[in-house]
């Protein structure tokens, strides 16, 4: 059996988002790999960051000494050829080897303009080596699975769904210390949200929302580039939006368990965590009729129109929803993982 080389360049980031999916399938996939037989490998790019991962049992940790455009066109390529193996990128990462699958968790930068022009026109590139190196293509949502084949070309039956999971949230304790940083924030009487301050996430509609309710309190974790909000002065100046900046596990498990509603306003989306984890927590969430998301959430969410800014909060929470046991299992990282391993079993063939 040929090994198997996943990238795990990315777990030397933050672990969000897409880093967070890669931590979650690969802690799980080496517990379930015991056995197996399989040579499974994690190279990742050595540039002296610490690579967030815990000891493996089952799955051989490889660092490459590499500068950063180097490793993905050079030593990683160099490294795969010279031990036969097939290439498994779970964070939307190519390298041009046709013995490949790529997990491309979204193409934002292909359909809004938010980002800059120059990392559009890479991300293309980047985009058609996957279309014509990959043998397969993966996604998180059905939604980015007719972005991909009809924005790439790539036929439907070449892209395949794999999803999210939530069980993360379980690992830590919530952490109450969050409500000393938040001293004018009462639980259970503040409406919540979670991000970065990308513009595609839509805070705007988060400040407008809230000047408009004033007698409401809105707590916004993640950055603080309030500039997401449209006018820095105008956003500074909604008394009644608190902004903790960046949250730990713990404290964003808190913060879910004790709002009124978790909040999500994007305007675009691959599939959305946070919406999952609040949802394991507990909070009724209100989300964006706009992208994956009902797809996703289905009728566990009420949802709202991101461009209206004159929604009645409470006539929406009103609204009844079905209970989040179906969705909760659905969206799982033990089934994703033991997708995964299943995928590996046939790779390993080839």
């Amino acid at each position: 059996m040929r090994p198997i080389v996943i990238n795990g360049t990315v777990l030397c980031d933050p672990i969000t988002g897409i880093p967070r999916y890669v931590y979650e399938v690969v802690t799980r996939l080496d517990a379930l790999l015991e056995g197996t037989g399989l040579d499974v490998r994690l190279a990742y790019r050595d540039d002296d960051r610490p690579l967030h991962l815990p000891p493996m049992k089952n799955i051989r940790v490889v660092p490459l000494r590499a500068v950063k455009y180097f490793y993905n066109m050079a030593v990683l390529p160099r490294y795969l050829k010279a031990n036969g193996a097939f290439y498994l990128g779970l964070a939307s990462d190519v390298t041009l080897q046709r013995d490949s699958v790529v997990v491309l968790h979204d193409i934002r930068p292909l359909v809004m303009d938010t980002d800059r022009g120059m990392f559009r026109f890479k991300f293309w590139v980047h985009c058609l080596s996957v279309k014509a190196f990959a043998k397969r293509v993966y996604t998180v949502s059905y939604d980015q699975r007719e972005l991909i084949s009809r924005r790439l070309g790539i036929p439907k039956e070449r892209i395949g769904v794999t999803y999210n999971g939530w069980e993360h949230m379980q690992r830590c304790p919530a952490d109450e210390s969050i409500f000393d940083r938040l001293p004018g924030v009462k639980k259970g009487e503040y409406f919540y949200a979670l991000g970065s301050m990308a513009k595609h996430k839509n805070y705007k509609w988060i400040r407008e929302v809230a000047r408009r309710n004033p007698d409401k309190t809105f707590v916004v974790a993640g950055g603080k580039d309030l500039r997401a909000f449209g006018d820095d002065t105008e956003a500074q100046d909604t008394h009644n939006i608190f902004y903790p900046g960046y949250v730990q596990d713990g404290e964003n498990k808190a913060l879910m368990q004790h709002c009124k509603a978790f909040l999500h306003p994007a305007v675009f989306e691959g599939f959305g965590i946070p919406p999952l984890e609040a949802l394991s927590q507990g909070a009724p969430i209100l989300l964006s009729n706009a992208s994956c998301l009902p797809e996703l959430y289905g009728k566990t969410a009420r949802y709202f129109d991101p461009y209206d800014y004159e929604v009645d909060l409470d006539a929406l929470l009103a609204q009844p929803v079905e209970p989040a046991g179906e969705v909760l299992e659905k969206f799982s990282w033990d089934r994703t993982a033991a997708f995964w391993l299943e995928e590996l079993k046939k790779y390993a063939q080839e």
